[in-house]
């Protein structure tokens, strides 16, 4: 039986560090069978995109350096690959953008960013 979800299948490459993505926001997307990849810190990330390793979405810390960020943001908007700039639950800054938490409203809004209807949003 196929599974209903969006990323049931899908490799999503998760880019930040050990903390960024907690256990309950993992358990999430496995319960959805999502495949994780990560979390990679941006050095090994930049070598596994340049190594060309196949993933069908991209969750970015936004955190990372500004020269990280464009260098993926290019890299990623050139081989139309799916990503978002999130923030943990930690990273104090005001209400808005993507979190990377357990909580299901949170994992829905990311997964319809990157999967969802309109395929020219990457970001």
């Amino acid at each position: 039986m196929k599974s209903l979800s969006p990323v049931a299948g899908k490799t999503i490459l998760i880019i930040g560090e050990a903390g960024f993505l907690s256990e309950d926001a993992r358990k999430r997307f496995v319960a959805l069978k999502a495949l994780l990849a990560g979390p990679v810190v941006v050095s090994s990330a930049m070598e596994c995109l340049s190594e060309g390793l196949v993933f069908d979405a991209v969750i970015i810390d936004v955190s990372i350096s500004d020269e990280a960020m464009l260098w993926m943001n290019e890299w990623l908007e050139t081989r139309r690959i799916p990503f978002i700039f999130a923030h943990d639950e930690r990273f104090e800054t005001a209400p808005g953008g993507f979190v990377v938490s357990g909580r299901s409203s949170d994992i829905e809004a990311m997964i319809a960013a990157l999967f969802g209807r309109d395929p020219s949003y990457f970001h």
